[in-house]
């Protein structure tokens, strides 16, 4: 049996809009990630490492939501909205990182790692969103 190709139209204006939304609360959880690791240098003997340790798991947490949320928008393909709300949650990265003049003193090494990193845990994110979202729906039926 043949397997039957859907094409399901996508609305560009809500994907754009769920793309940005994604990645404001995306930016939203960096920033406390970046907010706690400056409390705890601050306030403790924590070494600069950890800053490193913590800056790695908030852009982890952050790609994640930024993938699960932007998959929303269909609920297939989950793998390539994420993937395509993990890029633009890096291009961001990139921006604002070449804006404050803090990409200056990273390895080109290190940011080609954040890059696969990000878009590794996005489409991850994505499927593991499109997913749940298939299966709150079966139970609803």
């Amino acid at each position: 049996m043949a397997k039957q190709s859907r094409n399901v139209q996508v609305d560009l204006s809500l994907a754009l809009l769920t793309m940005v939304k994604a990645n404001i609360m995306a930016y939203v959880v960096t920033a406390i990630f970046i907010l706690f690791s400056s409390i705890v240098l601050t306030y403790t003997n924590a070494t600069p490492q950890f800053e490193n340790v913590i800056s790695i798991l908030g852009i982890t947490v952050s790609a994640f939501l930024a993938g699960f949320d932007t998959a929303k928008v269909e609920n297939r393909n989950g793998y390539k909205w994420g993937a395509v709300g993990g890029s633009l949650y890096f291009f961001i990265f990139l921006i604002l990182g070449t804006v404050i003049d803090r990409l200056n003193h990273v390895a080109p090494s290190m940011i080609c790692l954040i890059a696969a990193l990000v878009l590794v845990i996005s489409s991850v994110a994505g499927m593991v969103s499109v997913n749940c979202e298939s299966r709150s729906t079966s139970r609803r039926v």
